[in-house]
């Protein structure tokens, strides 16, 4: 039997940032994994965060302000929006990162399926900055992060509404990136790979397939490290930072090697 390939897991620092300090942050996903190592590491380097998260968040801090929002429903995110902007003079970040991931073939999908994944992957994005843009033209950081992942790129069995969705994503920052840069707003994307966030480790990396799928990790990243949600916290507070000023419309590929791109 081969042994179980090695991997890096030495915890790496988390990115400071001075700039960040006493700025505002908007988050969606905010209650775990990108999102949650996202809010956190903005609040650990001084800045408010309002997050967003379908379920209630339990960070606690004092510039963390937790907002139930749905999404899906256009209205709940003006709704949201409009309470953030009544306690807050301007928002200087804006973080898209919440997703579902469920696995849909095409025979089994139809009108409802590609709704509920593309409303929550795709179209939240474009409305919280929809509602968001005005308050983003008042603040100082003026930078938006997009979520997107490698996963358009790999052709994986069942997954052709996420991957639609997540190359939508790209589409829509740098469909942005000149309209928004009008206002000295940048927009950028952050492509993760395989993160091994507590419900990818539970559904992919424990019980009888972990091993399997470690030695597939293993054969296609250049780098033999477990990617972390901090890892891709800090490429995104990289590209909120002013140390990212000139850089618009990019999308930032975050997984070990994988693609190469």
């Amino acid at each position: 039997m081969n042994a179980a390939p090695e991997f890096d897991e030495t915890p790496r620092p988390a990115l400071r940032l001075p700039d960040l300090a006493g700025r505002i942050a908007l988050v969606t996903g905010a209650s775990s994994g990108i999102g949650r190592a996202t809010a956190e590491l903005l609040l650990a380097n001084g800045a408010a965060v309002h997050g967003l998260a379908h379920e209630r968040t339990d960070i606690a801090h004092p510039h963390f302000r937790a907002h139930l929002c749905d999404l899906r429903d256009a209205a709940t995110i003006k709704q949201t929006v409009a309470a953030i902007a009544a306690g807050s003079p301007h928002l200087d970040y804006v973080v898209n990162v919440a997703g579902i991931d469920p696995k849909v073939s095409l025979d089994e999908g139809g009108a409802t399926q590609w709704d509920e994944i593309a409303d929550t992957n795709l179209r939240a994005y474009y409305l919280v900055l929809h509602e968001a843009v005005a308050l983003l033209r008042r603040g100082q950081g003026r930078a938006v992060v997009n979520v997107s992942s490698i996963n358009y790129r790999l052709g994986v069995p069942k997954r052709a509404i996420y991957a639609a969705t997540k190359a939508g994503i790209l589409g829509l920052t740098t469909g942005l990136a000149r309209e928004l840069g009008r206002d000295g707003i940048r927009i950028n994307t952050v492509t993760p790979g395989w993160v091994f966030t507590p419900n990818q480790v539970r559904a992919y990396f424990q019980g009888d397939d972990a091993g399997k799928n470690l030695a597939y990790l293993a054969s296609v990243q250049s780098l033999r490290v477990k990617i972390e949600a901090n890892d891709i916290a800090n490429h995104i507070l990289f590209y909120l930072s002013d140390v990212s000023r000139a850089s618009t419309g990019h999308n930032c590929v975050v997984d070990a090697g994988w693609t190469l791109e």
